[in-house]
């Protein structure tokens, strides 16, 4: 039975993979939480019953005891995962780390090298890679049964209530305090198709987007500068009124 703590129990290091791991519970455990959060970090503590001298109010708190568990699940901030990766390989953990790894280039290559020189596992979490289409596609493509793939059309299609959640009034609203959206998002692209073809460096490759709409010049004549005080808060698509009120308890009121 491994033994997991979780560093950030924002909507994927709860709702998602300490999720997964009550679900096999056969096979893993969730034995502490290092949250400062205090409504996600007592539903962490209620969800795995987690003993009161392993609830953290902070990942500094979590790394300073000696290590207790098995592994670590890493689902901070993307500007944060640097510190508490070094710490944790540091002390010997094992580590799941929510994607991207860093949005810093350096700090990606810098992880890799302190993996190999502590001698620990860093897994990312590209879940991709583990879905049955992608599982399957990667299956036709390494027997050769469609012959040689020489071209890739790839589209990464964002739901419009995700786009405005997370991407214009939510977490990743601002590039430079957390990370683009081709990174932040598409990340799991950019692993997917090195995935599917082994690796194996592309001749060309082409990406194209700018804030296009997102701009004040397309906001709808009169509207407010508070979404809850425009007179369009019934009518527009992105409005908070119908992508929060209608999902309480669901994805993207979970996330912080």
């Amino acid at each position: 039975m491994l033994r997991i703590g979780v560093i950030g129990a924002g909507n994927r290091g709860k709702d998602v993979y300490a999720n997964f791991i009550l679900k096999n519970s056969d096979e893993a455990e969730i034995v502490a939480v290092a949250e400062p959060n205090p409504i996600k970090r007592d539903q962490m503590i209620k969800a795995h019953g987690i003993l009161p001298e392993y609830v953290f109010n902070s990942w500094e708190d979590f790394l300073e005891k000696d290590k207790f568990c098995d592994a670590v699940i890493l689902a901070t901030g993307d500007d944060m995962h640097f510190e508490p990766m070094e710490l944790a390989m540091k002390k010997g953990y094992d580590i799941l780390l929510e994607k991207p790894m860093s949005n810093r280039v350096e700090e990606c290559i810098d992880i890799v090298k302190m993996a190999e020189k502590y001698g620990v596992k860093v897994m990312v979490c590209h879940v991709l890679r583990y879905t049955p289409f992608f599982s399957k596609l990667k299956e036709l493509i390494d027997s050769g049964i469609i012959g040689e793939v020489v071209d890739i059309q790839h589209n990464e299609n964002i739901g419009n209530f995700h786009f405005a959640h997370s991407f214009v009034r939510g977490n990743w609203r601002n590039s430079n305090e957390t990370s683009p959206l081709i990174l932040q998002k598409s990340c799991h692209d950019l692993d997917i198709l090195s995935w599917l073809l082994n690796g194996n460096p592309c001749k060309k490759i082409a990406s194209f987007g700018n804030l296009k709409y997102f701009r004040k010049e397309n906001a709808p004549e009169g509207s407010a500068d508070r979404c809850l005080e425009c007179k369009y808060i019934d009518s527009c698509i992105y409005s908070p009124k119908k992508i929060y009120y209608n999902n309480i308890g669901a994805w993207p009121t979970l996330v912080a």
